[in-house]
């Protein structure tokens, strides 16, 4: 849903991989906020794109622009950003909803909120001191479809936790994201740099389908230990089983999840 920094072309799509494990199936505060490189290689270009759910049919599915800003996935996010576009034959090149404004599809709400809401993670600090999440769209703000993740061009939301702390982000329909603690507790350039990333996608536009998994791939890294459980099914990841190579087989790696909500839980530990 993600390699040398800073153009690592992260995987932002989901098409069908006969490798994946079986799918299971199946206005808040506002968050601080602190030319895509193509992939290298046919090996990098399978890894950087999402398995964990089919593809759409046809070479590319212009999913538009919204004019409402009324959401299934809840209420209080942006309009949906225009010019979302998903490209079957080469995944890694779709463009993503990132709201309008730049990540207004991702909201912090608050535990009682969290039933109004389609897709969601709650992130839970287990360590011993303060933790600054970073949470970026993979699309970059000038719409670059893998330039979410180098800051310098993009800026990711932020939130501390303190240690024992949770916090819930909501997020809109077609976002693919990612996500890590900071090294420096910052949102500078370079910040999620050696750090184990956790990715998810929440209903792709062209398929229906959402997913999730851990990397390591540089420039994430093996710093930072971290899980990521499908609320509804106890499925879980951590970065014991993350991607180490763009060529590993994503059986047992990623995690898709069928068209309907998903309610991640991520534990930092």
């Amino acid at each position: 849903m993600s390699i040398s920094l800073p153009s690592r072309s992260c995987r932002s799509l989901p098409q069908v991989s006969t490798a994946c494990a079986p799918p299971v199936s199946a206005q808040a505060p506002s968050v601080k906020a602190s030319q895509v490189s193509p992939p290298r290689s046919d090996a990098w270009q399978k890894r950087m794109t999402d398995t964990f759910e089919p593809a759409a049919r046809g070479q590319g599915v212009n999913l538009g622009g919204a004019t409402s800003q009324v959401s299934d996935a809840g209420p209080g996010f942006g309009a949906p950003s225009s010019g979302a576009v998903y490209n079957a034959s080469q995944p890694w090149l779709s463009v993503n909803n990132v709201g309008a404004p730049y990540n207004s599809n991702m909201q912090l709400i608050s535990p009682e909120q969290k039933s109004q809401f389609k897709f969601t993670n709650t992130f839970t600090n287990t360590t011993g001191q303060p933790q600054t999440i970073t949470l970026w769209n993979k699309v970059g703000e000038k719409g670059g479809p893998n330039d979410g993740q180098n800051f310098d061009k993009s800026t990711p939301k932020t939130f501390t936790l303190q240690p024992g702390q949770s916090q819930t982000v909501a997020f809109d329909n077609n976002s693919s994201v990612a996500w890590c603690v900071s090294k420096d507790g910052s949102a500078k350039p370079g910040a999620n740099s050696g750090q184990t990333w956790g990715e998810a996608t929440f209903g792709n536009a062209a398929t229906g389908w959402s997913g999730y998994n851990t990397s390591q791939i540089s420039p994430a890294g093996h710093n930072g230990n971290m899980s990521i459980s499908n609320e509804a099914t106890g499925k879980t990841v951590t970065q014991a089983n993350a991607w180490q190579t763009p060529s590993d087989d994503p059986a047992g790696r990623d995690v898709g999840v069928p068209a309907g909500p998903m309610n991640l839980r991520t534990v930092l530990g």
